[in-house]
């Protein structure tokens, strides 16, 4: 194909220089010719007349006024010898009759010109002369010159055009020619195909580049050769038969790939099932058939993964149970394939039967039963396990819309004046929050559960965790006029401490977030102070959280932290709740080696209390007492936006997601752009100057760990802060986007506050991106 494409490009040139540079030549040349040598015909006709008339006008004088006629015929004669010469006439003046008139019509054989010359005998007009001239001798002599022209012209521009069109096909269309049969044995997988000319121009360049992709193209081909030809012996080798099973549109069953041991199985050829699978269900017992087309059609309808137990006869008579595994995907053209295997589980089926047979015998009974009661246990623990992962994979979908419900309906807020719709949105937004807070207990509960909780070592200081804690919970205390308070010791207050701070602002948040929602007047107090009596080598610390509210009665504090539990239904009914807050709290004080306790007298508020041990720090950070700020952490942002003018760069894929981070920044004065993956990302760091950059995870084209990755290779890049921004809220997340590079973890659905006070701390220095990439995370204040 390339070969006939070459063939007819060099034609095309050809005809087209031919055609622009031959014709366009012969064109102009001939009518710049024929315009020119008209011209000088016309004057040398002209003077050839003028010529002969001077001639006449000397010579007939005397023989006119003589009246020789004879004489004067001669003179004539020898103008007429002139072959363009057609008429000559000569007038008498005095009689006023023609003296000589010489006529010869068959020389007119073309255009004429005639010219006239008066006879003059001194100063007195004796006659008249009248010459009649044809040009047709000049005409031919120019078309003569024409054509001796084009001829030359021609023959000049074609003998260049050939040699120009022999050096184009020698040296480009030739090599092409070559170069594109190269290409297409390379196409059709003919890697011993060579090029045989080598040369240094481009061309030879080309045909470098092409032999080293051939190079590339079979060592990639050898190797999914190699790596085919691994998972067939694979497949081969395990116990049992490996299939892909496809359902089409049709409702038809075929194998899109069977094993070799479906022969030992079924008495049938891995070819002769690639067609249809009607002779696979044709060697399933007849009793069975049914239900396992059945529950393959159900498998398909929910896309559900396929698992059954079947028979199917042999030869000698017996039968074979199999069990069939699979999972079900949808194909792009309707079908649905399954990939699975099938197992040969006669043994265990005959084992169960023994066991059926001897279940009479005590000591049988009692062994069976235990093995029945480990594989209980442990598939109880499963059972447990896979629920833990359920919640978190159901969490994390719910979570997601979760954030555009409390982000929406924050803005929603921030926008309307009407105490009416202000009520509504209020209303909303208390149950986006508490139906959050169920998730993130139910979620924590399962991840305690599934023991995949991993607590931390790093550095803080207790002034950090009660200021976040303060600024979490003084929009929801001002709702109710409460005042939230802070007591730190002062053998505390700047100390540097090396613990767990998420997990203690965890706990503290819970007693804290209780202690707001059961007081409606008075106060909230945050305190944090050493515990007497503590053991081991490192400091026992004591938080406690005290309000102003309803209390607790005796007989209810034993239950308060129990699972499921609360003081009573009634604060069910009144306050919600899942009775699962104070039961994580309890664990996770347990996982740091502390305890939790309450203390609490009814109508006269509690006192939640929690302690654990901690390790000092090996420096001490400043002990200055910071400059007062304002509680609300949009303030601290707003007004750190207006004195410092930042931009940040927001890489989310979700619109609704994007609408809600780019309202919730810009409410607070910062310039946001979007970027709607990764790779867009990229380049908008390299070509804008961002003071930070919130990322998204999971997004298509390039995710947001590996965007992090390759922003921080940018120059630009090594000390950008980088924020992740995902509905994920495991800890094997947080830890991948900091491995990523990642410099802070903010969780979906976004707090308002909890994000602006994030985006203070990041764009006001207070907390900065760590050096020594990938993997280094510096010490920074809890984030909850």
């Amino acid at each position: 194909m390339s070969r006939q494409h070459s063939s007819s490009l060099f034609a095309a040139l050809a005809l087209g220089a031919s055609i622009g540079l031959l014709l366009p030549a012969l064109i102009v040349g001939g009518l710049f010719i024929g315009l020119r040598e008209s011209r000088v015909a016309e004057q040398s006709l002209q003077r050839d007349l003028d010529a002969k008339l001077d001639v006449l006008a000397s010579s007939l004088p005397e023989l006119l006024w003589n009246l020789d006629a004879v004489a004067a015929r001669e003179v004539v004669s020898a103008i007429v010898k002139s072959p363009e010469v057609v008429r000559v006439s000569v007038n008498d003046a005095s009689q006023g009759l023609p003296f000589i008139e010489n006529h010869l019509p068959e020389r007119r054989l073309g255009q004429t010109l005639t010219g006239g010359r008066d006879i003059l005998r001194g100063a007195t007009r004796i006659g008249h002369i009248q010459i009649e001239i044809d040009d047709h001798l000049s005409t031919a002599a120019v078309l003569r010159q024409r054509w001796l022209y084009g001829a030359t012209v021609g023959g000049q521009l074609l003998a260049s055009l050939a040699l120009v069109l022999w050096l184009l096909n020698s040296r480009l269309f030739r090599p092409l020619r070559e170069l594109g049969g190269f290409a297409n044995d390379l196409a059709e997988g003919r890697f011993s195909a060579k090029l045989e000319h080598r040369r240094d121009d481009e061309i030879g360049q080309l045909g470098s580049h092409l032999e080293h992709m051939r190079d590339a193209l079979q060592q990639q081909f050898d190797a999914q050769r190699h790596l085919i030809e691994r998972l067939r012996g694979m497949s081969e080798t395990v116990p049992g038969v490996v299939y892909q099973l496809r359902l089409a549109v049709s409702g038809e069953f075929s194998f899109a790939y069977v094993s070799e041991a479906v022969r030992e199985y079924f008495l049938l050829g891995s070819a002769e099932l690639s067609r249809s699978a009607a002779p696979w269900f044709e060697r399933i017992h007849p009793d069975d058939r049914a239900i396992v087309r059945e529950s393959l059609l159900a498998s398909a309808r929910n896309l559900s993964p396929w698992q059954q137990e079947f028979r199917t006869p042999q030869a000698d008579g017996g039968e074979r149970w199999l069990y069939g595994n699979a999972i079900a995907q949808r194909e792009a053209d309707g079908s649905v394939l399954w990939h699975g295997f099938l197992t040969d589980i006669s043994r265990q089926r005959r084992d169960a039967l023994e066991l059926e047979r001897y279940r009479h015998h005590l000591e049988e009974l009692v062994e069976a039963r235990t093995a029945e009661l480990a594989e209980a246990t442990q598939a109880a623990q499963a059972a447990s396990l896979a629920k833990s992962a359920f919640l978190a994979n159901m969490s994390h979908e719910i979570r997601t819309p979760m954030n555009a419900i409390i982000g929406l309906t924050y803005l929603a807020q921030s926008d309307t004046i009407e105490p009416e719709q202000q009520q509504r949105l209020q209303k909303v937004a208390d149950a986006a929050e508490h139906l959050l807070s169920v998730i993130n207990n139910v979620l924590d509960f399962s991840k305690i559960e599934a023991g995949k909780v991993q607590l931390e070592r790093r550095e803080f200081t207790v002034d950090q965790v009660l200021d976040n804690i303060a600024n979490m919970t003084t929009q929801a205390a001002a709702a109710k006029r409460l005042r939230v308070e802070t007591d730190i010791a002062p053998a505390l207050r700047g100390r540097a401490l090396i613990g767990d701070p998420q997990r203690i602002s965890e706990v503290l948040l819970n007693f804290a977030g209780n202690a707001v929602k059961f007081t409606d007047t008075g106060f909230v107090r945050l305190s944090a102070r050493l515990a007497e009596g503590g053991t081991g080598p490192g400091l026992a610390l004591r938080f406690e959280v005290e309000d102003s509210g309803i209390g607790i009665a005796p007989e209810a504090q034993a239950r308060l932290f129990r699972d499921f539990e609360q003081a009573d239904s009634s604060t069910t009914r009144r306050y919600g709740g899942t009775g699962l807050g104070l039961a994580i709290c309890r664990r996770l004080a347990a996982l740091m080696g502390g305890s939790v306790g309450v203390d609490s007298e009814l109508g006269r508020g509690s006192s939640f209390w929690f302690t654990l041990n901690v390790e000092a720090a090996a420096y001490t950070p400043s002990t200055a007492t910071p400059a007062p700020r304002p509680h609300s952490a949009r303030e601290r942002l707003a007004g750190l936006a207006r004195t410092e003018p930042r931009r940040i760069l927001l890489a989310e894929d979700n619109p609704v997601n994007q609408e809600v981070a780019v309202a919730l920044i810009g409410s607070a004065g910062l310039a946001v752009d979007v970027a709607v993956d990764g790779r867009q990302a990229i380049e908008m760091v390299k070509a804008g100057d961002y003071a930070l950059v919130l990322m998204d995870v999971q997004m298509p084209v390039m995710d947001g760990l590996d965007a992090t990755r390759a922003i921080r290779r940018l120059p630009q890049g090594a000390t950008l802060p980088i924020l992740a921004m995902t509905a994920n809220a495991f800890d094997e997340e947080r830890r991948r986007c900091l491995d990523a590079g990642m410099d802070d973890h903010v969780a979906k659905p976004v707090v308002a506050e909890q994000l602006f006070a994030t985006l203070y701390d990041w764009l006001s220095g207070s907390r900065t991106t760590a050096a020594g990439r990938p993997g280094a995370v510096r010490d920074r204040p809890a984030t909850p």
